[in-house]
């Protein structure tokens, strides 16, 4: 999945805002703390694009190819998801 800059800033902006405003966490440089929240979600999103991509080679892998969007295919891919996300400890 691909996400846009301009969605990933609007996503930390959200996210500094809440936690400033609820007091969750006071920040000295707003530049800055944006700029870790962004690339926090960054990294997410990175993964999770490396994991989906780890699951769909396993799927594409076997003898009898699965339909995507089938039942069958849905519930191996999200096992398969769940079993590459604790490989990686997430």
């Amino acid at each position: 999945m691909h996400i846009s800059e301009d969605r990933i800033s609007h996503i930390a902006h959200k996210i500094y805002d809440k936690l400033y405003n609820d007091d969750l966490a006071d920040f000295p440089d707003e530049r800055r703390a944006l700029e870790a929240i962004k690339g926090s979600i960054e990294g997410f999103f990175s993964i999770m694009e490396q994991v989906d991509q780890a699951v769909r080679a396993k799927l594409s892998s076997y003898s009898q190819a699965k339909v995507p969007g089938s039942r069958e295919w849905e519930i191996l891919y999200q096992k398969f998801y769940a079993e590459e996300l604790a490989k990686r400890k997430w």
